[in-house]
């Protein structure tokens, strides 16, 4: 199976936030005209962002709300604001995408250490979301650079592919959850591998040697326990 980049990654662990009875969500009222005054699903809300009818101040102010969410309070708000902006992270990336394709992991990889790196430098006063957008997209753009640089490349050829995967593991909630001691190391695995990277939880088993019904279970445990934690951060 085909390795998930970071922003597909991303985009999975973003809507699967944002699905279910409790998704991942902003009110209305928090963000003003034109958004309807009720509770929008981070997913909704992307689209309405990037709708032609959506005022340009509408957009600054939801991006703003979440981008002040995501600094203060990291986690699933910060999955929230870059499954947001993932589209403009895309488009910044393109033109080194294409030159370069063996490297595009590495290049959306840093386009996210990147997001992380401006949310710590402070939320932009305005045109919040272009400026994350740059300013994420530029740590791809230094690297990009390096690699020009070290293989004496000036417009043409072929960009040696890099092996390595500077982002760590592939979902941010994951990853804090255990730090936070909510999952093991093994639970987070588990959901990783069959949730968010497609691996049917009965191969998924029988890989380990164990019986399906037993890894359903702890994974259903888990997921609960993760499901209230997350929870609880977003109150």
């Amino acid at each position: 199976m085909t390795e998930q980049s970071p922003f597909e990654a991303l985009e999975a662990t973003f809507r699967l936030l944002c699905q279910g009875p409790s998704p991942l969500a902003v009110h209305g009222r928090e963000v003003g005209p034109p958004f309807p005054r009720r509770v929008i699903p981070l997913t909704e809300l992307g689209g309405m962002l990037l709708h032609p009818s959506t005022p340009y101040e509408a957009r600054d102010a939801a991006v703003g709300l979440l981008a002040r969410r995501a600094a203060a309070q990291g986690g699933a708000w910060t999955v929230g604001l870059a499954g947001v902006l993932l589209p403009g992270l895309r488009n910044a990336l393109i033109p080194l995408a294409r030159t370069w394709p063996q490297g595009v992991a590495d290049l959306e990889a840093d386009a996210l250490a990147g997001l992380l790196e401006a949310l710590a430098a402070g939320v932009p006063r305005e045109r919040v979301a272009s400026r994350l957008v740059s300013r994420a997209a530029g740590r791809a753009k230094h690297r990009f650079a390096r690699e020009l640089a070290a293989h004496g490349r000036h417009g043409s050829g072929a960009l040696p592919a890099e092996p390595h995967r500077p982002w760590g593991h592939p979902d941010f909630v994951l990853a804090e959850a255990v730090q936070a001691g909510v999952l093991s190391d093994e639970e987070a695995d588990l959901i990783g591998e069959t949730r968010l990277g497609g691996v049917p939880l009965r191969h998924y088993a029988a890989s380990r040697g164990g019986r399906h019904g037993t890894y359903r279970m702890r994974r259903n445990r888990a997921e609960n326990r993760l499901v209230v934690w997350v929870r609880g951060r977003n109150v």
